[in-house]
């Protein structure tokens, strides 16, 4: 294992754990946390002792989506903004997806964006009961690039999906429980007990036949996956190239209410 700088990354028990560990930025993501998560995910993937791996975040968020700063300094133009979101994609959701191994995500708080897009990209998901998730794009005139609109309806269906992402409304663990969206939603002071304790169940099973179920299960859920989230990339981008995306990024910056037209 390498030195991280914006994750933890430990295995032990047959499980390797990445912690997201940026908590004075709620766990944002940036261009080397999506490389250094990626990584983490290849060393499991090539570890033979390692059967399952598990997802979480450090303090009070799971992960609150792209870092804002980082966005503004580094993601100034249309290209730039491209290359991150495929970044994210090649290096964390086509990964877990891909992964021979089941990945499981304990969301221990905040879960928005691109959070949002990790989160429903792993296998099984428990969530504290107080957790708060949720795209939230759409309330900053974005277009999410890392498979929520792919992801969404498989998993809650088409019109809960929709509901999701066109009011960009907050859901609870709970809330997120009762439509299917997360597996299950368990106490604050539980959620580390129980992650591990699933874990550990699915490291004791066969590691050939767990992965062979989930490829099976992902080519059934999603087929032509890589070509649907390739339109999520290029519709992302159609979005930035607007008038209102300029106002949503210059209405956020200006700490006032957008006013968008239609162009």
């Amino acid at each position: 294992m390498g030195l991280y700088n914006t994750i933890i990354y430990e295995k032990a028990n047959a499980v390797a754990k990445i912690v997201f560990n940026r908590p004075s930025v709620l766990n944002a993501l940036n261009n080397v946390m999506f490389t250094e998560i990626g990584d983490a995910l290849q060393d499991a993937e090539e570890d033979a002792e390692i059967r399952v791996v598990l997802i979480t975040g450090n303090g009070k968020a799971f992960c609150a989506g792209a870092d804002l700063k980082f966005s503004r300094e580094a993601l100034k133009s249309v290209p730039d903004q491209e290359a991150f979101f495929r970044l994210g994609n090649e290096m964390v959701i086509k990964r877990i997806r891909n992964l021979s191994k089941p990945v499981i995500a304990a969301v221990n708080g905040y879960a928005f964006g691109g959070g949002f897009e990790i989160m429903l990209a792993c296998d099984l998901v428990i969530a504290t009961e107080d957790a708060i998730m949720g795209d939230q794009h759409i309330n900053v005139g974005l277009v999410g690039a890392g498979g929520s609109y792919l992801h969404l309806p498989a998993v809650v269906g088409l019109r809960r999906a929709k509901e999701i992402v066109l009011l960009g409304n907050r859901l609870t663990g709970l809330e997120a429980q009762r439509i299917g969206l997360v597996n299950m939603a368990v106490p604050s002071e539980k959620l580390e007990e129980t992650a591990n304790a699933i874990a550990q169940e699915l490291a004791e099973k066969s590691p050939v036949a767990l992965s062979i179920s989930k490829k099976l299960l992902n080519q059934m859920a999603y087929p032509d996956f890589d070509a649907r989230l390739e339109l999520n990339v290029l519709s992302a981008i159609q979005n930035n190239t607007t008038e209102d995306y300029k106002e949503a990024i210059e209405a956020f910056n200006e700490k006032r209410k957008p006013i968008f037209k239609g162009r």
